[in-house]
């Protein structure tokens, strides 16, 4: 009984790793991308700088001053709107958005090898708890600094050299 389910419990895990699959958020970083500068425009760091320091640590970056590629944030910007509204005129429902605004650059190059703007939004509902609304704001805001910073990886993986 065993052997029938260490059998069965290995082929699954065959099955799912030969068709591809990975987990969200991880990536097969070619060995010209291991290295990275990650540079802010702000004087402090901010949540996305963080986020993407983190998400590029996760994958086996480092994050070293001495790095052959420089990925720097230049702007990053979050609005709040209201989408709909009842009959009294007040918000019922909400989209939280953020973009940012980003280069990479070979070494000390003027010239950036791929700028971008990427971009995130998230919708929700207003529960008139006002607790319980900028908790779920604040999770919303974390969750777009994990996107943006996602597309911020794909984009620096994908000036990946050819190896040819």
């Amino acid at each position: 009984m065993l052997t029938r389910r260490s059998v069965l419990v290995g082929s699954l895990a065959l099955a799912v790793s030969g068709c591809g699959f990975k987990l969200k958020g991880f990536y097969e970083i070619p060995a010209a991308l291991q290295q990275v500068v990650v540079a802010e425009k702000s004087s402090s760091p901010t949540a996305l700088g963080r986020e993407l320091i983190s998400q590029l640590k996760t994958n086996g970056v480092i994050v070293s001053s001495a790095a052959p590629y420089r990925i720097e944030l230049a702007t990053s910007s979050y609005n709040r709107r209201a989408i709909s509204l009842d009959a009294r005129a007040s918000a019922k429902e909400y989209e939280l958005s953020g973009q940012a605004k980003f280069a990479i650059y070979q070494q000390d190059a003027k010239t950036p090898l791929l700028e971008r703007r990427v971009s995130a939004l998230r919708t929700y509902s207003d529960d008139s708890n006002t607790n319980a609304l900028e908790t779920l704001e604040n999770r919303y805001r974390n969750e777009i600094n994990q996107s943006l910073a996602e597309q911020i990886i794909r984009q620096y993986l994908s000036i990946a050299p050819s190896s040819q």
